[in-house]
């Protein structure tokens, strides 16, 4: 398939937005099936993604600088707010920790999934209601136990 038939898998307001930029970056003529294959999933996370839908929609005002990976760089640059370096390295303490209290006690194979879904309230969920955090990593733990 060519470029130009699968930028109308994309919304509307995403192919007016980055549309040439779009052409530029794949070029003219037929797409490979991989990569034709990936436009096809970014079409689809296009159209569910809600960061794509509101860096489309802010991007109706007046366009600043950017060059052909300008969206590629605001989705991938998505940040958790309120997370600090000093909660990233909480976390991976707790990774430590834990990881290295299950290997003592011969719980290797649950050393890395318990361990990171401890972590997770640390620096993953922050901001996230802690009732909502609770069920996550219970559930996730619960789970864990019975799969053992």
């Amino acid at each position: 398939m060519r470029a130009e038939q699968l930028l109308l898998l994309y919304p509307r307001a995403w192919r007016e937005r980055y549309g040439d930029e779009f052409l530029a970056t794949a070029g003219s003529g037929p797409m490979p099936a991989r990569q034709a294959l990936d436009v096809l999933f970014g079409a689809i996370d296009a159209w569910i993604s809600a960061d794509v839908r509101r860096i489309t929609v802010a991007s109706q005002t007046p366009r600043s600088e950017g060059g052909p990976m300008s969206l590629k760089a605001f989705v991938c640059q998505h940040e958790v707010p309120g997370v600090t370096p000093r909660d990233g390295l909480v976390g991976a303490a707790v990774m430590l920790g834990v990881s290295t209290i299950l290997k003592l006690f011969g719980l290797n194979a649950l050393a890395f999934p318990v361990s990171f879904t401890l972590s997770m309230p640390f620096w993953l969920m922050k901001g996230v209601p802690r009732v909502a955090q609770l069920a996550i990593v219970g559930g996730t733990l619960v789970l864990l136990g019975v799969i053992r």
